[in-house]
């Protein structure tokens, strides 16, 4: 998950956590919130994913063929101060989740 995360805030992305515990509903609106583009997971947790958001998946623990044959170079560093950093989601007062996005440079 460390890797995964470093990686992430190197290649400018954010990091936004999921629950496979929440309800899809949940889930599929996180992810639309959040325009998440590419999403880093388990195999095991695909079926627990909603699949309509039309995010890329990775699966850790079963895709090391893709991996490999990504370059084994150290990748420019393209995050800036004001990219997101991660965005956590609360349950929020409407019943709806709310997004609070942390920048990097609150670091």
């Amino acid at each position: 998950m460390i890797i995964g995360l470093l990686g992430i805030l190197k290649a400018g992305g954010s990091y936004v956590p999921l629950d496979p515990a929440y309800p899809k509903e949940r889930l599929a609106f996180m992810l639309q919130d959040a325009q998440v583009a590419a999403l880093i997971t388990q195999q095991p947790l695909l079926s627990e994913l909603p699949s309509e958001h039309g995010a890329a998946f990775l699966c850790v623990d079963t895709e090391w063929v893709q991996v490999a044959e990504q370059a084994d170079t150290n990748p420019d560093n393209t995050a800036t101060p004001e990219d997101l950093a991660y965005v956590i989601y609360t349950s929020g007062s409407t019943g709806k989740p709310k997004g609070y996005r942390f920048h990097t440079e609150r670091w």
